[in-house]
């Protein structure tokens, strides 16, 4: 049956209305009443008449047989709705890993047979020499790595290395300036493992030739960028996207 009861609130010491619903089962001493609260109405009141027929039912089973979790499951699947969970999944590319091997000395000069030159502690140019001048060209220390086997190696003509000048501690890097990458000389001793994107400045492709026994250098932080010189002598060695059309990007390695 519904009725009213009068009763006191948690925030309000003032009568308020309570809706009760008293249902006598048919098992002697047992009463059930669902009290029905402000909120959603009709989740509200289904879920008290699921409740009372769940109840019910379980009065009704035999005496003799016990009650068991499936049942309890059952029951609870009834009254609580089903909550949905979202799975969330995300990877993590690591940056390039190259190992390195060893190191090798080279003399270098490009097509136009240009030697490279220190002129300044951190600046490289390509000019002609010749005579006595001869000993100012440098050599390159040019360091070795394996790859891992998705980005290239002996086998596919791209071999990871990193330039440095012999008798320095100095090493060619690829670095974004402005709009542009540029090349420029940094002080560092790189003949170890490279485990950090931010290394890959250092690294670059050694594309080589056989057929014309000539060599590129192609930026590993930037690919299709390839280690470039002037047309004309006396300029910096530089970087370019368009490797043999108004500067030199093919060079000759020689080992003495």
């Amino acid at each position: 049956s519904l009725n009213e009861e009068t009763f006191y609130g948690l925030d309000c010491l003032c009568p308020q209305k309570k809706l009760c619903l008293d249902l006598e089962l048919t098992s002697p001493g047992v009463g059930i009443q669902v009290t029905l609260t402000k909120g959603h109405p009709s989740r509200t009141f289904r879920q008290a008449a699921v409740l009372v027929v769940a109840v019910t039912k379980l009065l009704k089973r035999s005496a003799h047989k016990d009650f068991a979790d499936s049942d309890l499951g059952s029951f609870l699947d009834d009254i609580f709705e089903p909550i949905s969970f979202q799975k969330i999944e995300s990877s993590y590319t690591g940056a390039p890993v190259y190992r390195y091997t060893r190191s090798q000395s080279f003399d270098i000069l490009d097509i136009d047979h240009k030697c490279f030159v220190l002129e300044s502690p951190t600046q490289l140019v390509a000019l002609h020499l010749q005579g006595p001048s001869n000993g100012r060209k440098v050599k390159l220390n040019i360091a070795l790595y394996r790859p891992r086997s998705s980005q290239g190696g002996p086998g596919t003509g791209q071999v990871p290395v990193a330039l440095g000048i012999k008798g320095y501690q100095l090493y060619m890097s690829c670095v974004m300036s402005g709009a542009e990458p540029v090349l420029q000389l940094e002080e560092a001793d790189i003949r170890r493992d490279i485990e950090s994107e931010e290394m890959t400045r250092f690294i670059f492709y050694r594309l080589d030739s056989p057929a014309e026994g000539t060599t590129r250098f192609e930026s590993a932080a930037f690919p299709g960028w390839f280690i470039c010189t002037s047309l004309q002598p006396r300029q910096p060695v530089g970087i370019t996207n368009q490797p043999d059309q108004v500067n030199i990007a093919t060079y000759e390695l020689s080992r003495h």
